[in-house]
């Protein structure tokens, strides 16, 4: 009895939907007009908002206070600090840290520009400046 009563429940769900879906004149837009917006169902669309307006919690002072801080900060490291031994170091190459690694590389870019047909003549002029500063460290 209970199941009778709802089959009979579903099937007559299915029949309104069905009815209400099917009774409704669907046109066919044509192709060749422009939709109009204000009678699309879109026109109707409401929509959410994405974001949503959030009271800040922060004193009135707080940006003027981030504000001096950063400007002390940037007039001390870059106006007032003197260079020390660390900066030095940072304005240093990788060539002078490294020994060797210059004309390592310069006889690899050798290499690939001899098998590419370019031009080797800077580097080949680089390698013999190398050569003389080494010769001259050996003689010292």
């Amino acid at each position: 009895m209970k199941i009778q009563r709802n089959l009979l429940l579903i099937r007559s769900i299915l029949q309104r939907g069905t009815r209400n879906f099917s009774s409704r004149t669907v046109q066919e837009p044509n192709e060749n007009q422009p939709i109009k917006f204000s009678s699309s169902p879109a026109a109707r669309k409401l929509i959410k908002p994405i974001m949503k307006e959030t009271k800040l919690d922060m004193p009135w002072y707080q940006p003027y206070s981030v504000l001096a801080s950063v400007t002390v900060f940037m007039i001390y490291f870059f106006i007032l600090r003197e260079e020390n031994d660390v900066d030095m170091e940072f304005s240093k190459t990788l060539y002078s840290r490294i020994k060797g690694l210059e004309k390592e590389q310069l006889l690899q870019s050798y290499r690939y520009n001899k098998e590419n047909n370019l031009s080797v003549v800077e580097i080949e002029k680089r390698l013999q400046e190398i050569e003389m500063e080494e010769a001259k460290a050996a003689l010292a």
